[in-house]
């Protein structure tokens, strides 16, 4: 039980530094001279979407079809919106919250798109 545990906490810490990757990652490569649109626009967003991260943290969405699962939220709510990061698409996810708690509303691809949507 205990080998188990384990286990799953280094698996959540190699989840947790692919996120932190991907993100740096996005961080790095995001010119708002040369993104679609407004570059002092595109500024405000990519300051927006830093001063909105938190670290990754494991909660259960609620996906289409009725189906729940675990995914990191990876930024603090935005109204009612947040960004997620799924694990088993490997992809980042636009959910908003709700009385059920968070419901990923499929606007998926790079955190800053996904952020930038609302």
């Amino acid at each position: 039980m205990e080998s188990q545990l384990v286990s799953e906490h280094e698996s959540q810490a190699k989840e947790v530094a692919r996120i932190r990757e991907l993100i740096q990652a996005e961080i790095a490569g995001f010119d708002p001279a040369r993104h679609t649109g407004i570059k002092e626009w595109n500024e405000a967003i990519l300051a927006d979407f830093k001063s909105a991260l938190i670290e990754p943290e494991l909660m259960e969405v609620n996906l289409p079809g009725g189906v729940t699962d675990f995914a990191y939220a990876v930024t603090e709510t935005k109204g009612p919106y947040r960004v997620f990061w799924l694990p088993w698409s490997d992809v980042f996810s636009l959910a908003v919250e709700s009385r059920f708690g968070p419901c990923d509303i499929s606007v998926h691809g790079d955190a800053i798109g996904c952020f930038a949507s609302v």
